[in-house]
């Protein structure tokens, strides 16, 4: 059946003079602004690559100055548009759809221009979103902040007005406004009944559809005087709200781009500042260390299996408070220490309860089913790697996994990547031995190949054998379970691009905390998330300049979120050469 909202798309956009197709020039397209199936490039899923490329990672001294380029017009993602809609209307999930977070029934984020498919799902999403608003009282007041009379032209220009303010980020145009009050102006021809509060669902529809909401436009072109473009204060405060809370300004930051206070790097700086007390500042940065640990859905975090025969203490429901641990930690060291870099490798403080207290060999009697703040022994266990949740997720099913521990430890943290495993290298049988009676011998064995031996026994298996202290399921040993043999954690771990003589879990922890190259790394992975793009060669001077503070010490990691405000790179645009 034919209804007033099946119809809505085409009539109103008739109705306001802006009927256009898939792809057309994005001139009068609509109100708000650029047709966004021709977005060009996408700002993709805002997730940092895995750092250096094979080798080791670049060092301070040989960075290249200068701005990427970036899309004027990157589409949020699926992640900011579900928290966009939230504080903008307090929509969580969309109840005519089972109750989903709205991206659910967006496309993948993805670079490039958007697909038929593509924009006809953002106009289901806009549909369902405007009649769950109108449907309900108080979501329809996150949108309407006045009460409609007579026939609601008044309060609905105001609602243009404001809500657009907030919607697009930035003021609208006056005519932008001129085209949003055509639509109201045709209410009672695009509706049922023509009543206020069909035309303002109209309305929401419409905005919600616009290209200025969708896409996180960066058109200012006041020149910097070396051929880039500054950005306006309107879009320095989105760069901080999407960077620093992956959502709207708040009213202070919009206040302060109206009155041109987003001008100077001080004023960037103190803006900064302020937002990162706010709670959405600790799910931006809980996102970016979940990235930095692989933690997630379809992870190795997520995946653990044991052989509980041998293991008996291991449950797959202690996976999701394994995890919670972990991010507790991090989160722990940044907001409530105020911590560094050195601090997540060095700090003895755990979030412990009574059914992951075993693992530490610790009484469960001690804890309740809450997780609780403890200081762990610093002889064995400082820092997240020797936390049990990083221990179960880099084992196997029935023994540790030296490779895996070890190419953790390698790649991620110290930005040294070994490359492929040559054809078969994943099929090589563990070799069993009267002589081989620890799994260190094992592996190392298993690995002495001439394909395997260069990577494996110069940089993965050396920490990933002092990590043999803590078995599969993240308990402390010192002797294999299953022939009695001492655990041997003596290694030389390449760090810094030199070998160096590691004694066990303590001294491996204290090396990678001082090392330039896992700090570099870490500054390298901040650099590409906040940014949105990863390992661009023109952020090096930034991830030099993060990365030498790091090493100085007392650098903290609010400091270094801060200053990723300052940098040339945030505040000015580059546009891509032809």
């Amino acid at each position: 059946m034919y209804t007033w909202r099946s119809g809505m798309l085409a009539a109103v956009a008739l109705s306001a003079g802006c009927m256009g197709s898939i792809g057309d020039d994005p001139a009068d397209s609509g109100p708000g602004g650029d047709n966004p199936t021709g977005a060009g490039t996408g700002s993709g899923a805002g997730v940092p690559g895995t750092g250096a490329g094979p080798g080791t990672p670049g060092s301070p001294g040989e960075c290249t100055p200068g701005i990427a380029a970036t899309s004027q017009i990157p589409r949020l993602t699926n992640a900011q548009y579900d928290r966009t809609v939230r504080d903008l209307l307090g929509i969580t999930a969309l109840t005519a759809s089972g109750n989903v977070a709205p991206s659910t029934l967006l496309a993948t984020d993805q670079a490039g221009g958007l697909t038929d498919l593509g924009w006809s799902a953002y106009t289901s999403v806009a549909e369902m979103i405007a009649a769950q608003v109108m449907s309900d009282p108080a979501l329809r007041s996150n949108f309407l902040k006045c009460t409609p009379t007579g026939d609601g032209a008044a309060c609905l220009h105001d609602t243009v007005i404001e809500f657009g303010r907030r919607a697009f980020r930035r003021p609208l145009t006056d005519a932008e406004v001129a085209r949003f009050d055509a639509i109201v102006a045709k209410g009672p021809e695009i509706t049922a009944s023509g009543a206020p509060e069909e035309v303002a669902e109209v309305l929401l529809y419409m905005f919600l559809i616009s290209p200025s909401f969708i896409q996180r436009a960066e058109i200012s072109e006041t020149p910097d005087g070396a051929g880039r473009f500054a950005l306006s204060n309107h879009e320095v405060a989105s760069r901080l709200s999407y960077m620093l809370w992956g959502t709207i300004p708040d009213e202070a930051l919009n206040q302060a781009a109206d009155q041109g206070q987003l001008s100077t790097s001080e004023q960037i700086r103190a803006q900064a500042r302020r937002m990162l007390q706010d709670p959405r500042a600790r799910q931006m940065v809980a996102g970016f260390h979940r990235d930095y640990l692989e933690l997630g859905a379809n992870t190795r975090w997520d995946s653990a299996q044991r052989d509980t025969t041998l293991f008996p203490v291991f449950d797959r429901s202690l996976i999701p408070i394994m995890a919670e641990e972990t991010e507790r930690f991090f989160d722990h060291v940044v907001f409530t220490l105020g911590g560094t870099f050195q601090e997540f490798f060095l700090s003895p403080i755990a979030f412990v309860n009574a059914a992951t207290a075993p693992l530490y060999g610790l009484d469960p009697a001690r804890f309740g089913s809450e997780l609780e703040e403890i200081t762990l022994d610093a002889s064995q266990r400082p820092g997240f790697l020797t936390r049990v949740g990083f221990l179960n997720a880099y084992s196997s099913y029935n023994r540790t996994s030296p490779i895996l521990r070890g190419v953790f430890i390698t790649k991620d943290v110290l930005g040294i990547d070994p490359g492929t495993p040559p054809p078969g290298a994943l099929e090589t049988p563990l070799p069993e031995g009267a002589d081989l009676d620890t799994n260190r011998k094992r592996v190392d064995a298993q690995t002495a190949g001439a394909a395997c031996a260069g990577c494996h026994h110069n940089y993965i298996n050396p920490p990933g054998f002092v990590m043999e202290a803590y078995d599969a399921v993240g308990t402390w040993q010192t002797q294999e379970a299953s022939t009695g043999a001492p655990i041997n954690t003596v290694a030389d771990v390449r760090i810094d691009g030199e070998p160096v003589r590691v004694t066990g879990p303590v001294d491996l922890m204290a090396r990678l905390a001082a090392s330039p190259n896992a700090q570099r790394q870490y500054a390298q992975k901040w650099v590409s998330y906040a940014y949105e793009r990863d390992g661009h060669p023109l952020d090096s001077c930034t991830v030099d300049d993060l990365a030498t503070k790091i090493t100085a010490g007392g650098y903290t990691v609010l400091d270094l979120i801060t200053d990723l405000t300052q940098s040339e790179s945030f505040r000015i645009r580059a546009v891509a050469l032809e």
